[in-house]
């Protein structure tokens, strides 16, 4: 099993929501955190995850935007 847990992720999904405000507020913060991930970062991150040997385990990857504090 392995976690994979990325910050914040450029997506669809902001988009979706409706409440200009919090589009707003979530922007700034992106913005205040030095933006955010690719989401084909994140795929080749579980991609390379996925490619190794039968005897490597990768348990965990965690990754952000250079600029985003955990």
């Amino acid at each position: 099993m392995i976690t994979i847990a990325p910050g914040a992720v450029e997506t669809e999904l902001l988009s979706h929501i409706s409440n200009e405000r919090i589009k707003q507020d979530y922007e700034a913060w992106k913005n205040s955190a030095g933006g955010a991930l690719d989401r084909q970062a994140v795929a080749e991150a579980i991609a390379y995850a996925y490619r190794q040997p039968q005897n490597v385990t990768v348990r965990e990857i965690v990754l952000a935007a250079t600029g985003q504090e955990a």
